[in-house]
């Protein structure tokens, strides 16, 4: 009795506490968030502007890239005909991202949305990958004359027929729902693949796409391990919680704030674990990315790899969620090499585990998730 008594006292307590709180951060510490950035226009193309200012309206495009927690781990510098790409790691994930793997594999994400706005408005590039302290690459750009395709007056950008990844850029959107129990159309699986093949072919990228119960279930128990482990960190919830509070996540302002502190100082772990499982029960296709070597350079090509696949996915209507938890924690990552190692399913696995992802159909997400101005990423 006197033990309930206790509890009861201290959830009254907490409850409090959380409520004064949200209410007082809610008065001084409300972050500000924007969607504005989604709004992009290809008909605002700056045609006759200089190339500093044509250049810096293609990285409306790259900021338009997932990453991590939403981090945004970027900073550009623009100059002449060249982009400089930067890590930004005042938002590195110490604690979910030790070994700042996802954070390379954002900025690939960013680089590839460049490119692909680069190729759309009639650009060539060129892009030379670095590991100069935060410089991850350099593109020169250079602008093809388009007269002949299009007229005089016109907005300089490529043919209508190129479209259609410029737009998945901004189609695209993480959804954490449950899919729908209805399998991908191996066509579509295909040409997902074959969206992949350049990276695969030339820069030792391999995805793997599979189906198997078996393999869906053993990664499901090894989800629930890593849940459970990550939950379990102080550091990590507190890193979390961060990121949520900032709005970036999901919900904004007070709610956000009420979600941090409940991450914080409540014990989420269970239900975001049970939340986490049903998700990979309900999953008709996981997906897997290695590489032929491990390092930063390789996992800024991952992230170029990743995200063209996900904007082909956004184009067929298919629904995809990163799920980086395993990787995050080292005994379940080896435990899910190993795993894959063993030829089940018939996967012909090989590399470093880099990237995990869920595949299938689901009721569409409303929402996008908040971006910082290309203001805010300039330097």
């Amino acid at each position: 009795m006197k033990t309930m008594a206790m509890s009861i006292k201290f959830t009254v307590t907490l409850t409090i506490f959380l409520l004064i709180g949200v209410g007082l951060a809610g008065l001084f510490m409300q972050p500000h968030v924007s969607y504005d950035a989604w709004n992009i226009n290809k008909s605002s193309f700056p045609a006759n502007a200089s190339s500093e200012e044509k250049l810096t309206f293609l990285l409306s495009y790259a900021i338009l890239a997932p990453s991590s927690h939403n981090s945004q781990p970027w900073k550009f510098n623009v100059s002449g005909n060249q982009i400089d790409i930067y890590a930004d790691k005042s938002r590195w994930l110490q604690y979910a991202d030790a070994d700042k793997r996802e954070l390379h594999i954002s900025l690939g994400c960013a680089l590839e949305n460049l490119l692909v706005a680069a190729e759309h408005f009639g650009y060539e590039t060129n892009v030379t990958y670095l590991n100069e302290g935060d410089l991850v690459a350099r593109i020169r750009l250079e602008q093809k004359s388009l007269t002949a395709q299009v007229p005089a007056q016109a907005p300089a950008q490529a043919p209508a027929q190129d479209s259609r990844l410029i737009d998945a850029i901004v189609a695209r959107k993480t959804n954490r729902n449950a899919y729908l129990d209805r399998p991908v159309a191996e066509a579509d699986l295909q040409k997902l693949q074959d969206s992949a093949k350049g990276f695969s072919k030339d820069q030792g990228i391999q995805f793997y796409l599979t189906s198997d119960p078996e393999i869906r279930n053993k990664f499901r128990n090894l989800e629930i391990v890593a849940d459970q482990t990550l939950y379990a960190d102080a550091n990590y919830k507190a890193e979390l919680g961060h990121w949520l509070g900032q709005g970036v996540m999901g919900p904004t302002g007070v709610q956000a704030l009420a979600t941090q502190l409940a991450v914080v100082f409540l014990d989420v772990g269970p239900e975001e674990t049970r939340k986490d499982a049903e998700l990979v029960n309900s999953t008709p296709v996981l997906g897997f990315i290695s590489t032929a070597e491990n390092d930063s350079i390789s996992q800024v090509k991952v992230g170029q790899a990743f995200e063209r696949f996900w904007l082909e996915a956004t184009a067929l209507g298919i629904s995809l969620q990163p799920m980086s938890q395993i990787l995050e924690v080292p005994e379940t990552k080896a435990e899910l090499t190993e795993i894959l190692s063993t030829g089940i399913g018939g996967l012909g696995y090989s590399g470093y585990l880099q990237h995990i992802f869920r595949l299938g159909y689901a009721e569409p997400v409303e929402d996008h998730s908040p971006r910082r101005a290309i203001s805010e990423v300039l330097i």
